[in-house]
């Protein structure tokens, strides 16, 4: 599972402002909630502009909900806001584009959730538009606050979905100049929204899946290379996943692609499938059926 790692530190030193010797912050003291943002080093995707790695910014939705009790996630927040956070294996600010601050009761605590792609929760769900599987869902929380109890909060964000990338590679055999045009996966489910109170993506109907980015002028040679943008989709049951594949010379209605080591594809997880062509030929056999034996009479008059 790859985790993205965001620290929420609540600084309760202000200017102006002093902390009782049992450095509780005294009553009528605001404690903003400050973000500091960072990822691991085993947390880094590469080769993907969607998936979160080195270097990628990205736009998180956080929300918080108040309460002296359980925090009920399908009502409205109290607050939702937005960081822009840059990955790095270094510690960096990622300041609320709304400064928030946690609640003037210390028994009342702040429960926040956040996610990538931003977007306000309404009823507990968050929806978002992605027609070609190129959103990359991340979704971090719950962690919990208060005046007293600000510091040491870390969110740590997931990958919530399967991320496919394609290679090709031609055998030997396969006739120059032979181009790539189009892989499709077949029956893939693409991630649309957020149920909060779940924990869980929400998926549209199965469909076929074109795989975004593949120049229609690509030649498939004989050193492996990428093709395409990578794909994010429901994990899915057991190991195969099948796929149309269209190059310039020929059309393959069902290929079988097999992943190694999963007996099912797991969420958070990228696999890398490698497509190699060899090329097509037409192989004829013949049979010669024996002339049929018949017998005959005839009177001579």
């Amino acid at each position: 599972m790859k985790h993205i790692i965001i620290s929420i530190l609540a600084l309760a030193a202000l200017a102006g402002c002093s902390k009782s010797e049992s450095g509780n912050v005294p009553l009528g003291d605001d404690v903003p909630i400050v973000l500091n943002a960072g990822i691991a080093a085993a947390s880094i995707a590469s080769d993907s502009r969607a998936v979160v790695e080195t270097g990628t910014a990205f736009t998180a939705g956080v929300a918080g909900w108040e309460t002296s009790g359980v925090p009920a996630y399908g009502n409205a927040a109290e607050w939702y806001t937005t960081a822009d956070i840059t990955a790095s294996t270094d510690v960096k600010s990622a300041v609320l584009k709304d400064p928030q601050t946690y609640d003037a009761n210390n028994g009342v605590k702040t429960y926040m959730k956040a996610w990538q792609p931003a977007g306000a929760p309404a009823n507990g769900a968050v929806t978002f538009s992605n027609t070609d599987g190129t959103v990359d869902v991340l979704l971090a929380g719950p962690i919990s606050g208060s005046k007293n109890d600000n510091t040491g909060k870390v969110l740590h964000f997931a990958h919530k979905s399967t991320q496919l990338k394609f290679k090709v590679v031609a055998d030997a055999s396969l006739a120059a100049g032979t181009t790539i045009r189009k892989i499709s996966v077949l029956n893939a489910e693409l991630p649309t929204g957020i149920d909060l109170t779940a924990d869980a993506v929400t998926y549209a109907a199965v469909a076929t899946l074109d795989v975004p980015g593949i120049p229609a002028d690509k030649e498939i040679s004989t050193t492996a290379a990428v093709v395409g943008e990578p794909v994010m989709i429901r994990p899915m049951r057991g190991n195969t996943v099948t796929l149309r594949i269209e190059t310039s010379s020929a059309t393959f209605e069902r290929v079988t692609a097999t992943i190694d080591d999963d007996t099912n594809f797991v969420e958070g997880k990228a696999y890398t499938i490698t497509l190699t062509f060899k090329q097509q030929s037409l192989s004829l056999t013949a049979t010669v059926a024996e002339w049929t034996r018949g017998s005959g009479s005839a009177e001579v008059e």
